[in-house]
């Protein structure tokens, strides 16, 4: 089940109600304006949107030698769509379902490394510090704002963990079949950029752009879940030549015993020998590795290749359209993806108007969310209400899951 896990020191309210509520008010002036214009609060103080240089020697040095990985394998909506990577047999019914299998890097993975973190910057990441390119909390503090809340306001927006309408939105996305070739995408809030990452496997010429707060969610999860089903797929590495002579040597038999003599280890020997090899198409995920190269040059070479499709952006939503720097109308994206981003309704103007400044004329934006957010106040209806205030876009509900919370996924496209 979906939560926040917030402490009753996260969930203060300001003693100023009424000019909270003053600051908060949306009105038809604001949206007309650039996102550059519009007001952002400074009483908190916020990482300002830049794009995440790939070829730095701490975003190349912040990939581990080893990835550990596990597979979100997600079921396509309609069945006998061809829209699946796979089919699954469902082990209790029997039926069997199409699937989507992406691989995504194992969050206690994350964990380890962000623990093996030095607090100390390295050169390269002190002179990013100092011209003000990373300006959130190192990973080692993230790792201990993660697990005291899922979000901590400026500072830690989630990210690390992978929550339901992200697999909503693949299943949805697996099941329209749309040709995104020479497409621009921009996923806003990814984190573990599972949509983003769909559609990137979809075609050759597609650029995925992709957003998140932190800088240190985009080096630790999204990059490497991006290298993982792209540049370094699991199923697309040749087969070790040791390993595959380790197989073929296996002793063929044991030693003798006297007739009629029992082994005392028989039954376990028998167990052992009856263990089927894990298999990550049937769910097995333990021990599940990959080697990066070690070396700076061909790391390099790898960002790369995933340069060639993709940019990678963090900080606050109030300065991105800015960064872009859109210069026309066909600058800009053809479709927008976010799920799981309108958890504070404070924060729905800046995502509104990102996702209003930067979607092209004919493109559309799609927002998975739950209907409510306990404990944080976002909801849909409240979202809906601000975007129907400003009579720009037209909204339908393209999918609807039944759930404790219910879930959606709004269709937004630009008012004839």
């Amino acid at each position: 089940m979906f939560k926040f896990n917030f402490s009753a020191a996260d969930l203060e309210v300001d003693e100023d109600i009424s000019q909270q509520e003053q600051d908060d008010q949306v009105n038809d002036d604001e949206l007309s304006k650039p996102l550059s214009a519009l007001s952002v609060s400074t009483a908190t103080p916020v990482v300002p949107a830049a794009q995440l240089n790939i070829h730095s020697l701490s975003c190349i040095h912040s990939l581990p030698s080893t990835l550990h990985y596990e597979l979100a394998q997600i079921p396509v909506l309609h069945q006998g769509t061809g829209a699946g990577t796979a089919i699954a047999t469902d082990i209790k019914t029997g039926a069997q379902k199409e699937i989507v299998t992406i691989y995504k890097r194992n969050l206690e993975d994350v964990k380890f490394q962000i623990i093996q973190e030095d607090d100390e910057f390295d050169d390269e990441k002190k002179q990013e510090k100092e011209q003000g390119t990373i300006t959130g909390p190192g990973g080692v503090e993230m790792l201990a704002l993660a697990g005291k809340s899922d979000l901590v306001k400026g500072v830690y927006e989630g990210g690390l963990k992978t929550w339901e309408c992200a697999l909503d939105l693949v299943a949805y996305l697996a099941d329209q079949k749309h040709n995104y070739d020479g497409q621009k995408v921009l996923e806003l809030g990814c984190g573990s950029a599972l949509p983003g990452i769909y559609v990137l496997t979809q075609s050759n010429t597609v650029q995925v752009d992709l957003q998140d707060y932190n800088d240190q969610v985009l080096k630790f999860v999204t990059i490497p879940n991006v290298l993982l089903n792209t540049h370094v797929r699991p199923d697309q590495q040749p087969q070790d030549e040791e390993e595959e002579e380790e197989k073929e040597e296996k002793p063929e038999s044991k030693e003798p015993r006297a007739e009629g003599e029992e082994g005392e280890d028989d039954d376990d020997e028998e167990e052992e020998d009856a263990e089927p090899e894990k298999n990550p198409d049937d769910g097995d995920f333990d021990n599940i590795e990959l080697d990066l190269p070690d070396s700076d040059e061909d790391r390099l070479a790898l960002m790369k290749k995933v340069e060639a499709q993709s940019r990678f952006f963090l900080g606050d939503w109030s300065g991105l359209v800015e960064l872009l720097g859109f210069k026309s109308d066909e600058d800009k994206y053809d479709l927008i993806l976010t799920s799981e981003t309108i958890y504070a309704e404070e924060s729905h103007q800046k995502l509104y108007a990102t996702i209003k400044n930067s979607l092209k004329r004919g493109g559309k934006a799609l927002v998975a969310a739950k209907t409510f957010y306990f404990g944080v106040g976002g909801d849909i209806l409240s979202f809906r209400r601000l975007i129907e205030q400003d009579g720009v876009f037209d909204i339908k509900v393209v999918f609807s899951a039944q759930a404790f919370v219910r879930r959606e996924i709004l269709e937004l496209t630009f008012k004839a």
